[in-house]
Protein backbone atom coordinates (compact mmCIF):
# COMPACT_ATOMS: atom_id res chain seq x y z
CA UNK A 1 0.00 0.00 0.00
CA UNK A 2 1.21 3.50 -1.35
CA UNK A 3 2.39 5.49 2.28
CA UNK A 4 3.03 9.22 0.52
CA UNK A 5 2.52 12.11 2.58
CA UNK A 6 -0.38 12.76 1.20
CA UNK A 7 -1.66 9.66 2.15
CA UNK A 8 -0.64 9.54 5.61
CA UNK A 9 -2.15 12.73 6.21
CA UNK A 10 -5.07 12.18 4.87
CA UNK A 11 -5.75 8.80 7.00
CA UNK A 12 -4.11 10.46 10.18
CA UNK A 13 -6.66 13.35 9.91
CA UNK A 14 -9.87 11.05 9.46
CA UNK A 15 -8.21 9.32 12.81
CA UNK A 16 -8.02 12.30 14.56
CA UNK A 17 -11.42 14.21 13.79
CA UNK A 18 -13.26 10.79 15.23
CA UNK A 19 -11.03 11.38 18.16
CA UNK A 20 -10.13 15.12 18.50
CA UNK A 21 -12.02 16.90 15.98
CA UNK A 22 -10.89 20.92 16.82
CA UNK A 23 -8.26 20.87 14.47
CA UNK A 24 -7.24 17.01 13.10
CA UNK A 25 -5.66 17.96 10.00
CA UNK A 26 -3.26 20.78 11.48
CA UNK A 27 -2.10 18.72 14.29
CA UNK A 28 -1.47 15.58 11.50
CA UNK A 29 1.05 18.46 9.42
CA UNK A 30 2.59 19.20 12.75
CA UNK A 31 3.53 15.69 13.82
CA UNK A 32 4.48 14.61 10.44
CA UNK A 33 7.00 17.80 10.04
CA UNK A 34 8.46 16.93 13.31
CA UNK A 35 8.74 13.73 12.51
CA UNK A 36 10.59 14.44 9.41
CA UNK A 37 11.96 17.27 10.13
CA UNK A 38 10.20 19.30 7.52
CA UNK A 39 8.03 22.07 7.70
CA UNK A 40 4.27 22.30 6.84
CA UNK A 41 5.05 23.52 3.58
CA UNK A 42 8.08 21.46 2.49
CA UNK A 43 4.92 18.58 3.71
CA UNK A 44 2.97 20.18 0.43
CA UNK A 45 5.63 20.39 -1.83
CA UNK A 46 6.85 16.34 -1.32
CA UNK A 47 3.11 15.17 -1.00
CA UNK A 48 3.67 12.32 -3.39
CA UNK A 49 6.99 11.45 -1.69
CA UNK A 50 7.06 8.08 0.22
CA UNK A 51 7.50 8.09 3.79
CA UNK A 52 10.36 5.65 5.22
CA UNK A 53 9.50 2.75 7.37
CA UNK A 54 11.09 4.65 10.59
CA UNK A 55 9.42 7.81 10.36
CA UNK A 56 6.09 6.18 9.69
CA UNK A 57 6.15 4.44 12.97
CA UNK A 58 7.57 7.59 15.02
CA UNK A 59 4.32 9.54 13.58
CA UNK A 60 2.13 6.17 14.16
CA UNK A 61 3.40 6.26 18.19
CA UNK A 62 2.88 10.16 18.25
CA UNK A 63 -0.34 9.57 16.07
CA UNK A 64 -1.52 7.69 18.90
CA UNK A 65 -0.70 9.83 21.43
CA UNK A 66 -2.63 12.67 20.24
CA UNK A 67 -5.68 10.48 20.13
CA UNK A 68 -4.80 9.74 23.64
CA UNK A 69 -4.99 13.58 24.61
CA UNK A 70 -1.64 14.36 24.50
CA UNK A 71 -0.66 17.72 23.68
CA UNK A 72 0.84 18.27 20.53
CA UNK A 73 2.99 20.89 21.87
CA UNK A 74 4.33 18.38 24.12
CA UNK A 75 4.36 15.97 21.46
CA UNK A 76 6.84 18.04 19.50
CA UNK A 77 8.43 20.27 21.86
CA UNK A 78 7.50 23.74 21.07
CA UNK A 79 4.83 25.96 20.24
CA UNK A 80 4.14 29.57 18.36
CA UNK A 81 3.51 32.99 20.64
CA UNK A 82 3.61 36.27 18.83
CA UNK A 83 5.17 35.04 16.22
CA UNK A 84 8.02 32.82 17.66
CA UNK A 85 9.07 29.65 18.89
CA UNK A 86 9.22 28.67 22.40
CA UNK A 87 10.46 25.68 23.73
CA UNK A 88 8.03 23.55 25.94
CA UNK A 89 7.97 20.65 28.56
CA UNK A 90 4.74 19.24 30.49
CA UNK A 91 6.59 21.41 33.31
CA UNK A 92 4.87 24.70 31.68
CA UNK A 93 1.75 25.77 30.68
CA UNK A 94 1.50 25.67 26.55
CA UNK A 95 1.51 29.50 25.67
CA UNK A 96 -1.96 30.32 24.15
CA UNK A 97 -3.29 33.24 21.90
CA UNK A 98 -4.91 34.94 25.09
CA UNK A 99 -1.70 35.58 26.51
CA UNK A 100 -0.83 37.67 23.71
CA UNK A 101 -3.51 39.91 24.52
CA UNK A 102 -1.26 40.71 27.66
CA UNK A 103 1.48 41.43 25.11
CA UNK A 104 -0.46 44.08 23.28
CA UNK A 105 -1.82 45.89 26.40
CA UNK A 106 1.84 46.18 27.76
CA UNK A 107 2.99 47.32 24.64
CA UNK A 108 0.05 50.46 24.48
CA UNK A 109 1.11 51.15 27.83
CA UNK A 110 4.45 51.17 27.51
CA UNK A 111 3.73 53.61 24.25
CA UNK A 112 1.90 55.97 26.32
CA UNK A 113 4.49 56.08 29.17
CA UNK A 114 7.20 57.41 26.86
CA UNK A 115 9.70 55.58 28.82
CA UNK A 116 12.84 54.89 26.54
CA UNK A 117 13.89 51.99 29.17
CA UNK A 118 11.12 50.62 30.82
CA UNK A 119 11.50 48.17 33.52
CA UNK A 120 9.48 45.16 33.26
CA UNK A 121 8.96 42.02 35.20
CA UNK A 122 6.89 38.90 33.94
CA UNK A 123 5.42 36.96 37.45
CA UNK A 124 4.75 33.37 36.76
CA UNK A 125 7.13 33.07 33.91
CA UNK A 126 6.38 29.75 33.24
CA UNK A 127 8.03 29.20 29.84
CA UNK A 128 9.29 32.61 29.71
CA UNK A 129 7.15 33.85 26.77
CA UNK A 130 5.67 37.01 28.45
CA UNK A 131 9.00 38.43 29.59
CA UNK A 132 10.98 36.99 26.02
CA UNK A 133 8.39 38.57 23.74
CA UNK A 134 8.21 41.76 25.64
CA UNK A 135 11.97 42.00 25.77
CA UNK A 136 11.85 41.93 21.69
CA UNK A 137 9.32 44.07 21.60
CA UNK A 138 10.92 46.56 23.71
CA UNK A 139 14.43 46.62 22.28
CA UNK A 140 15.75 49.03 25.43
CA UNK A 141 13.27 47.22 27.98
CA UNK A 142 14.89 45.85 31.42
CA UNK A 143 13.35 42.56 31.96
CA UNK A 144 12.97 40.17 34.98
CA UNK A 145 10.71 37.29 35.60
CA UNK A 146 9.81 34.31 38.21
CA UNK A 147 8.15 31.58 38.75
CA UNK A 148 7.95 29.11 41.46
CA UNK A 149 8.71 25.92 39.96
CA UNK A 150 12.62 25.10 39.05
CA UNK A 151 11.98 23.13 36.68
CA UNK A 152 9.68 26.29 34.91
CA UNK A 153 12.33 28.44 35.47
CA UNK A 154 15.21 25.76 33.37
CA UNK A 155 12.52 25.81 30.49
CA UNK A 156 12.01 29.63 30.91
CA UNK A 157 16.29 29.55 30.80
CA UNK A 158 16.49 27.90 27.58
CA UNK A 159 13.97 29.97 25.90
CA UNK A 160 16.02 32.82 26.61
CA UNK A 161 19.66 31.03 25.17
CA UNK A 162 17.31 30.04 22.33
CA UNK A 163 16.20 33.68 21.41
CA UNK A 164 19.75 35.17 22.30
CA UNK A 165 18.49 36.87 25.93
CA UNK A 166 20.57 35.45 28.54
CA UNK A 167 22.26 38.65 29.46
CA UNK A 168 18.90 41.15 29.36
CA UNK A 169 16.75 39.01 31.30
CA UNK A 170 17.30 37.76 34.91
CA UNK A 171 15.29 34.74 36.07
CA UNK A 172 14.36 34.61 39.67
CA UNK A 173 12.91 31.70 41.93
CA UNK A 174 10.42 32.52 44.52
CA UNK A 175 6.40 32.83 45.07
CA UNK A 176 5.05 35.91 43.24
CA UNK A 177 7.10 39.12 43.96
CA UNK A 178 8.44 37.31 47.24
CA UNK A 179 11.19 36.45 44.38
CA UNK A 180 12.43 39.54 44.37
CA UNK A 181 15.67 40.26 46.48
CA UNK A 182 14.46 42.85 49.04
CA UNK A 183 16.80 45.52 47.65
CA UNK A 184 15.63 45.12 43.95
CA UNK A 185 14.47 48.36 42.43
CA UNK A 186 10.44 49.14 41.47
CA UNK A 187 9.38 48.27 38.51
CA UNK A 188 7.38 50.63 35.66
CA UNK A 189 5.12 47.85 34.83
CA UNK A 190 4.10 44.01 36.61
CA UNK A 191 2.65 41.48 34.20
CA UNK A 192 1.40 38.33 34.56
CA UNK A 193 -0.67 35.08 33.45
CA UNK A 194 -1.20 33.63 37.18
CA UNK A 195 -3.12 30.51 38.17
CA UNK A 196 -6.61 31.67 37.83
CA UNK A 197 -8.98 28.73 36.93
CA UNK A 198 -10.91 28.33 39.69
CA UNK A 199 -11.82 24.70 41.61
CA UNK A 200 -15.47 25.44 42.18
CA UNK A 201 -16.54 28.04 40.29
CA UNK A 202 -16.74 29.53 36.27
CA UNK A 203 -16.08 26.60 33.20
CA UNK A 204 -13.56 24.35 33.66
CA UNK A 205 -10.97 23.84 31.11
CA UNK A 206 -10.88 20.55 29.06
CA UNK A 207 -9.83 17.78 30.26
CA UNK A 208 -6.95 17.36 28.29
CA UNK A 209 -5.71 20.69 29.91
CA UNK A 210 -6.41 19.66 32.95
CA UNK A 211 -4.62 15.86 32.67
CA UNK A 212 -1.70 17.29 30.62
CA UNK A 213 -1.07 20.82 31.43
CA UNK A 214 0.98 21.44 35.39
CA UNK A 215 -2.12 21.94 37.83
CA UNK A 216 0.34 24.51 39.88
CA UNK A 217 0.43 26.74 36.80
CA UNK A 218 -3.59 26.39 36.53
CA UNK A 219 -5.55 26.70 39.63
CA UNK A 220 -6.08 29.88 41.80
CA UNK A 221 -8.55 28.88 44.44
CA UNK A 222 -12.24 28.30 44.57
CA UNK A 223 -12.70 31.18 42.34
CA UNK A 224 -9.58 32.05 40.43
CA UNK A 225 -8.47 34.97 42.01
CA UNK A 226 -6.31 33.70 45.13
CA UNK A 227 -3.30 34.92 43.16
CA UNK A 228 -4.64 37.28 41.07
CA UNK A 229 -5.50 38.91 44.36
CA UNK A 230 -2.05 38.33 46.08
CA UNK A 231 -0.15 40.18 43.04
CA UNK A 232 -2.30 43.17 42.78
CA UNK A 233 -1.34 43.50 46.51
CA UNK A 234 2.10 42.93 46.38
CA UNK A 235 2.67 44.50 43.03
CA UNK A 236 1.80 48.42 45.19
CA UNK A 237 5.39 47.86 46.79
CA UNK A 238 7.11 47.10 43.43
CA UNK A 239 5.42 49.47 41.16
CA UNK A 240 6.50 53.18 40.42
CA UNK A 241 4.15 55.76 40.78
CA UNK A 242 2.63 56.01 37.50
CA UNK A 243 3.68 52.05 36.63
CA UNK A 244 0.91 49.60 35.37
CA UNK A 245 -0.45 45.99 36.31
CA UNK A 246 -1.51 44.01 33.30
CA UNK A 247 -3.12 40.64 34.27
CA UNK A 248 -4.88 38.08 32.60
CA UNK A 249 -7.68 36.39 34.59
CA UNK A 250 -10.80 34.20 33.00
CA UNK A 251 -13.40 36.52 31.63
CA UNK A 252 -16.01 35.86 34.59
CA UNK A 253 -13.40 37.30 36.96
CA UNK A 254 -12.92 40.30 35.24
CA UNK A 255 -15.48 42.51 36.76
CA UNK A 256 -15.12 41.33 40.31
CA UNK A 257 -11.12 41.72 39.77
CA UNK A 258 -11.62 45.43 38.31
CA UNK A 259 -13.13 46.89 41.56
CA UNK A 260 -11.02 44.89 43.58
CA UNK A 261 -8.00 47.04 41.83
CA UNK A 262 -9.71 49.79 42.50
CA UNK A 263 -9.95 49.27 45.78
CA UNK A 264 -6.48 48.54 46.39
CA UNK A 265 -5.45 51.94 44.49
CA UNK A 266 -5.02 51.18 41.02
CA UNK A 267 -6.33 53.78 38.85
CA UNK A 268 -7.42 54.06 34.87
CA UNK A 269 -8.51 50.12 35.00
CA UNK A 270 -9.07 48.93 31.74
CA UNK A 271 -9.72 45.97 29.49
CA UNK A 272 -8.85 44.02 26.87
CA UNK A 273 -10.48 41.34 24.51
CA UNK A 274 -9.68 38.58 23.25
CA UNK A 275 -9.81 36.77 20.00
CA UNK A 276 -13.26 35.79 20.61
CA UNK A 277 -14.43 39.46 22.33
CA UNK A 278 -13.98 38.66 25.57
CA UNK A 279 -12.38 40.43 28.29
CA UNK A 280 -9.66 38.80 29.10
CA UNK A 281 -6.80 41.35 30.56
CA UNK A 282 -7.07 43.40 33.20
CA UNK A 283 -4.61 46.71 33.68
CA UNK A 284 -4.13 49.76 35.85
CA UNK A 285 -2.15 52.61 37.07
CA UNK A 286 -0.77 52.69 40.44
CA UNK A 287 -0.60 56.47 40.93
CA UNK A 288 1.00 56.20 44.64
Amino acid sequence: MSQTVSRVLDEATEFLASRRPRSPRLDAELLLAYVTGQTRTQLFTRAFEQLSAAHLAQFQDLLEKRGQGAPVAYLIGWKEFYGRRFVVTPDVLIPRPETEMVVEETLRCVARSGLARPRIFDCCTGSGCLAVTLALEVAEAQVRASDVCPKALEVAAENLRLHNLERRIKLFEGDLLKALPPETQRYDFIVSNPPYVATDSGPRPEEGVVHYEPNLALFGGRDGTDLLKRLSQEARRRLNPGGWLVLEMAPFQIEGMEAFLQEQGYQHTQLTQDLSGLPRVLSGRWEA
